[in-house]
């Protein structure tokens, strides 16, 4: 593996920890490059070729469609080693697969890899959307993932975090930082990867509201608390640094927070507050479960999560039978 490949691995390794202590990571960065030594990487292609029509080129053009047309790097990251392990599989053309080899596929690495349904049904969407590309492109005639039925999945709502454990991890903050970015991903109800992606002069503080490129470059109004407004406004009155980035890292060079830096903080959090299973999507589960609760149609939580189908919505509620119970009471009454 050439230095610079190296030097890109282990950079980006250090910026997503760059709200951990220096000598940690100087630990980390020693790790790492004795470690590297040992192994031949090389980057990915991904270059598109014009006419290529083999299977990887094909992959390659699909991946660059999806990224025109909005999908995240986190999706597209998913997309592609699938895809490519899939034709790597098929050794055919991908106008000769048929139903049963994709079938057979995913049994196969069902059992090779043990996963559950939910990953399995995850795959199958990927392959389902990549021959249907191929399909809508007139690249195949037929789309044999049609044919594949959805995989059944036990479906669970995952619970949201109660009032007491809000609190805890309240008090559990040790900086204006981490109190403003808890009360933030809650009362915004904004992903992770949105939340990063804000600057400091993204905020009305007088409205209380500002706006967020979404998911498919869909950009959308959202809103924050009293109490929400006056924590951020508190943590940005006491930064001394330049960085536009509405959440940076505590300590010197204040690097813009990223996905996996607020993931450790609020993991961190949970871990001294006693709480399990804390990450930032959970803030944003708990945020719609209680605006349900609290009688907002359904719609117009969908629109403040940035859904454009309500079943998604449907999914992140969660009721238990007293609130199911008193709001048909108000119905009938």
């Amino acid at each position: 593996m050439s230095m610079d490949v190296r030097s890109k691995i282990i950079d980006h390794v250090l910026s997503s920890l760059s709200n951990l202590d220096s000598h940690i990571l100087n630990q980390i960065e020693h790790v790492l490059l004795v470690q590297l030594q040992d192994y031949e990487i090389q980057e990915r292609c991904t270059e598109i070729v014009p006419h290529d029509n083999t299977n990887m080129g094909l992959v390659r053009k699909f991946i660059a469609t999806k990224k025109l047309e909005g999908k995240s790097e986190r999706t597209l990251r998913r997309y592609q080693p699938e895809l490519e392990k899939l034709v790597s599989f098929l050794d055919k053309k991908l106008f000769e697969v048929n139903p049963y080899d994709l079938r057979l596929y995913l049994s196969l690495y069902k059992e090779q890899r043990k996963i559950s349904n939910r990953t399995l049904e995850n795959m199958r969407k990927t392959i389902s959307t990549f021959f249907g590309w191929l399909h809508d492109e007139g690249l195949i005639v037929q789309n044999p993932a049609r044919a594949v039925k959805q995989i059944k999945y036990d479906k669970i709502v995952r619970k949201p975090f109660s009032p007491v454990e809000r609190e805890k991890l309240k008090n559990t903050c040790t900086s204006l930082r981490d109190l403003a970015l808890t009360e933030f991903l809650y009362a915004s109800g904004l992903r992770v990867s949105e939340v990063i992606s804000l600057d400091r002069s993204s905020i009305d503080f007088v409205t209380r509201e500002a706006t967020v490129i979404g998911k498919g470059g869909k950009e959308r109004r959202f809103y924050l608390s009293e109490v929400c407004a006056e924590y951020l406004r508190q943590y940005l009155n006491s930064r001394t640094d330049n960085n536009a980035a509405l959440f940076v890292s505590i300590k010197s060079p204040y690097k813009r927070l990223t996905k996996e830096g607020v993931e450790f903080i609020v993991k961190t959090l949970g871990k001294k507050a006693g709480i399990l299973n804390v990450h930032p999507h959970r803030f944003r589960r708990t945020l719609a479960t209680d605006l349900v609760r609290k009688g907002v149609p359904i719609q117009d939580v969908a629109q403040i999560l940035g859904h454009s189908d309500l079943r998604t919505t449907q999914v992140y509620v969660a009721l238990d039978q007293s609130t199911v119970k008193y709001h048909y009471s108000q119905a009938v009454a």
